[in-house]
């Protein structure tokens, strides 16, 4: 058997899930084909078309069959302002031919991610892993596209079994197969939690500016610890749920740090065990006691000893080295990865919980806006030149404080619910997924450790047999000769 080197380690990554990877420079998308007409869907030209049943099934209102998939990137621009479409096939099924095809880039993916936390405020929306990349020779790497093509692919199709995003208005600009209905929703609801108020009168711009106004200043009196948000009646509940968070993703990181070990311990004995064996290798070419050119004493003395040659130690441990690299291939698609998911969902819920923190943010503020136009109520009408026209006003305005406080306050009930939602259905996802790592993870080391004890056995088979013939002649080789030999094949052909 001959000797590769073997692959370098993988990289680590640095995951900024609200970072953008390419330019956001615009520019238009490459054109796709237009899909077929799958069977059984009524076409555009056909007289029985339904556009509003078609819409329901792209917003995910058949998810039993609705089947989303992100496919052939491609690379549009050069330099800095160069930057990757993928291509999005909405499907009845798997297999058959798509509803829709329409191309985005991250950066419409990304205003997905706001859109849907400003629609569904509560929501665990999943966050869209992201591996930082500055060079644009990394940039447009084929391994770094392949991977934020998976990582999208995968959001895309969390995004479509989330019971709480149903219906969310992003969902259906998103996915229309119209650049202009998708440019439209963009240009009207930027993703960045800006207003468009452009369009808005000067007295509706003035009432915005006093608003944030009185916004920052709760902000600091609140992070100076002067005062506190004003809270519902499941006050306390929330605590519990911010409580169970903290400690859920300090003991993850834990999981994860020893669980990444124990995974990674197999690429590392895969790479001795390549090094043994090469040296192995070397040292049976310096000297081979069953060549012709040595005597016929050594020959002899070689033909009787129990021993395995080098040659045969060299050989096992190359097939060693092979299979702890397959062992942690599939460790790292089957216990790495997942945990890395279930580090980004904890992440995905705490970003729920802000979301609720802006809410309570948002009617303390208004609470505190009617006590100061109460004050400049009071203020206007205890003196002795009244104008009536300035109380009146201001009388409006606090009427206008009480009715958005309100509004706020139902708001903020209605994502208080949601989060209890979402919390329920996240701790039960958190427990399930845990015990599917560590059942795959337990499965990965019984099979390779099968493999493994037959390579070994190898090495005491030769020695077990001359003992064998020297004793009762009862003692066997580890595992029969079959499966010793089918072993040592599958160990070479995953070495090659």
């Amino acid at each position: 058997m001959e000797y590769s080197t073997t692959g370098s380690p993988l990289k680590a990554m640095s995951i900024d899930p609200n970072k953008e990877l390419f330019d956001t420079t615009s520019a238009p998308p490459p054109a796709s084909a237009p899909p077929p007409t799958p069977s059984g869907v009524v076409s555009e030209s056909d007289p029985d078309y339904d556009e509003e049943a078609r819409e329901r099934v792209i917003e995910g209102g058949e998810a039993t069959t609705l089947h989303l998939s992100v496919t052939d990137p491609q690379q549009i621009g050069e330099g800095r302002n160069a930057h990757t479409y993928y291509r999005i096939d909405v499907r009845q099924g798997q297999y058959s031919d798509p509803l829709a095809s329409v191309r985005r880039r991250y950066s419409d993916f990304q205003w997905l991610f706001q859109r849907l936390h400003a629609e569904k405020p509560g929501a665990i929306v999943p966050i869209i892993p992201h591996t930082q990349a500055i060079q644009t020779a990394k940039r447009l790497s084929e391994e770094l596209i392949e991977e934020r093509r998976n990582h999208l692919e995968g959001f895309l199709r969390r995004v479509q079994v989330h019971p709480e995003l149903e219906g969310a208005p992003s969902l259906a600009a998103f996915f229309s197969p119209d650049a202009e209905v998708f440019e439209a929703a963009k240009k009207a609801n930027p993703g960045n939690g800006a207003d468009d108020i452009s369009l808005e009168d000067t007295s509706a711009i003035k009432e915005k500016a006093k608003h944030f106004f009185v916004k920052v200043g709760i902000k600091a009196k609140v992070a100076r610890g002067v005062s506190g948000l004003e809270e519902t009646p499941d006050g306390a509940r929330m605590e519990e749920v911010e409580h169970y968070l903290s400690t859920l993703e300090n003991h993850v990181k834990t999981l994860s740090k020893a669980t990444l070990y124990l995974v990674n311990v197999s690429q590392e004995t895969s790479t001795s065990m390549h090094e043994l064996g090469q040296s192995l290798f070397g040292l049976h070419q310096t000297y081979d006691p069953e060549s012709s050119t040595n005597n016929e004493e050594e020959e002899t003395t070689s033909k009787t000893s129990n021993l395995p040659s080098i040659k045969a130690i060299s050989n096992v441990f190359a097939s060693l080295s092979a299979i702890n690299k397959v062992k942690y291939d599939e460790n790292h698609s089957k216990v790495s990865a997942p945990i890395h998911e279930l580090e980004w969902s904890i992440k995905a819920a705490r970003l729920a919980v802000k979301r609720r923190k802006n809410c309570q943010l948002t009617y303390t503020t208004y609470l505190q806006q009617i006590k100061n136009r109460e004050a400049a109520v009071d203020k206007l009408t205890n003196v002795a030149d009244r104008n009536e026209t300035k109380i009146s006003d201001a009388q409006t305005l606090l009427e206008a404080s009480k009715q958005s406080s309100s509004k706020a306050l139902s708001e903020l009930e209605a994502v208080t619910q949601r989060v209890f939602r979402e919390m329920d259905r996240f701790k039960r996802n958190v427990d399930e997924d845990l015990r599917k790592i560590y059942l795959s993870h337990a499965k990965v080391q019984v099979d390779y450790s099968h493999q493994m004890d037959t390579e070994w056995g190898k090495l005491v088979q030769k020695s077990s047999n001359g003992s064998a013939a020297v004793g009762s002649g009862t003692r066997g080789s580890v595992g029969s000769g079959s499966a010793t030999s089918g072993g040592s094949k599958e160990a070479e052909m995953l070495m090659i």
